[in-house]
């Protein structure tokens, strides 16, 4: 600990960081339309590609209490080779 951690952008259409969205969970941030509200992460230009990032993240929060170390992207659903 003691080295002070690098600001980690989550939303880069917006530039919405790791921290600002920690904030509005921790300020009552429930949802994912509620960061998107609250932020503006995740209704960017490119469509939201962030939400991926964002939705395990307030998952493991509402889980757990507590906020991962790293952040997992969900990949479900972006399987190019899948037949429909």
């Amino acid at each position: 600990m003691g080295a002070k951690k690098k600001t980690e952008i989550i939303c880069r259409c917006n530039n919405v960081s790791r921290q600002t969205i920690e904030d509005a969970i921790r300020d009552g941030a429930k949802t994912l339309n509620d960061i998107f509200d609250t932020t503006s992460a995740g209704v960017g230009p490119c469509g939201g590609s962030c939400r991926r990032k964002i939705g395990p993240f307030l998952e493991y929060y509402l889980k757990n209490g507590s906020f991962p170390e790293k952040i997992t992207e969900d990949l479900t659903g972006k399987n190019p080779k899948k037949d429909s």
